[in-house]
């Protein structure tokens, strides 16, 4: 009955009341100071990734190319050029030259190099709008003190009669075709740790034949190829947190998770109960309202009736809506109903 009827008497106290609002702010603060480191952490990455290139190799051809041509009032009467483009009837031989070479980086992330072999492929392949072939070619490759030099010529005339060979044999004419010499240069590096690598190069010279316009242009490219190594790194970040401490952002996220739904939860309910105790949340319904008389009962003048439950003293107060009397001198509860008093003795 204690429970039932005293309830609103048990935070009625004045320093019960200021050690409630105490709590609830002491609450509501730590849960303030949780949430926000917890939005903290997550405005931060966990981790942090530093990436470092390193350069492995380093692979240059600087290519050179002469025309020899007829003597004409056009060049001069020049036999050798070097213009981009040419005029067919005139051209005679093309002289070339590769001078390629390469860097290979030593005590990198592979280690220490330990030896260096190349190979050069050279490749010709005509290419006309009906048919392609591939022609096999043996220009003059020489080493030199940082690569290799490829030395090589075509003759016009050569090459204008393998087309038309390749053109009678399948009953076409062509009027344009290009001629692309292509040098696959190759290095196989070994490394003290055991491991093998390749660079590779592959630089090329196209010869245009235009019969239509009677031209002849000459290009180049692929003359430059770098190769280099990627090293990763995952970094853990960390917080500072009040007195100098550093706590990792992944662990702050997973106990402030924690620690901010508990103290958002307690300071809820802490909340509620310092409210409740100044009466906030008081209901006014009359059916269940029990009005409690502190006075003196004189039982001789009643026929008494002993309830022993607190609940069924409860029950019948409010069936019957009459008032409690409550008597501090006894600390009993009564309740009148004509000449019957019902008596509940508080524990």
């Amino acid at each position: 009955m204690s429970k039932i009827l005293s309830i609103n008497r048990l935070f009625s106290g004045k320093a019960v009341k200021s050690l409630l609002v105490l709590l609830t702010i002491i609450s509501f603060t730590v849960f303030a100071v949780s949430a926000f480191y917890l939005a903290e952490s997550y405005r931060l990455q966990p981790y942090s990734i530093y990436k470092n290139s390193y350069k492995l190799a380093e692979i240059r051809s600087q290519p050179y190319y002469s025309v020899l041509v007829k003597p004409s009032l056009i060049y001069d009467y020049e036999t050798i050029v070097t213009y981009p483009t040419i005029y067919l009837s005139l051209a005679e031989k093309v002289d070339y030259v590769f001078n390629i070479s390469w860097v290979v980086y030593n005590n990198t992330v592979k280690g220490l190099v330990s030896s260096i072999e190349y190979s050069v492929e050279p490749a010709l392949l005509i290419t006309t709008s009906t048919w392609s072939k591939s022609f096999a070619i043996t220009p003059e490759i020489l080493e030199t003190s940082d690569g290799v030099m490829v030395k090589g010529s075509f003759n016009i005339s050569e090459l204008e009669g393998l087309v038309d060979a390749v053109d009678r044999e399948v009953r076409v004419s062509s009027w344009r075709f290009d001629v692309n010499t292509t040098l696959s240069l190759r290095i196989n590096v070994k490394y003290s740790t055991g491991i093998n690598a390749s660079y590779e190069l592959k630089p090329y010279m196209v010869l245009s034949f235009n019969r239509i316009y009677n031209l002849l242009a000459i290009s180049t490219g692929g003359l430059t190829s770098s190769y280099s190594d990627e090293v990763q790194k995952t970094v853990e970040n960390t917080m500072t947190l009040p007195l100098g401490f550093s706590v990792k952002v992944s662990t702050i996220r997973s106990i402030t998770t924690i620690s901010t739904l508990t103290t958002g939860l307690l300071a809820a309910v802490m909340g509620y109960t310092a409210l409740r105790s100044y009466g906030v949340f008081k209901t006014s319904n009359r059916k269940f309202r029990r009005r409690i008389v502190k006075a003196h009962v004189d039982e001789y003048r009643f026929k008494t009736v002993v309830v022993e439950k607190a609940e069924d003293f409860d029950a019948l107060a409010r069936r019957v809506d009459a008032p409690i009397i409550y008597s501090e001198l006894d600390r009993k509860y009564y309740l009148m109903i004509g000449d019957i008093a019902y008596v509940y003795q508080e524990g």
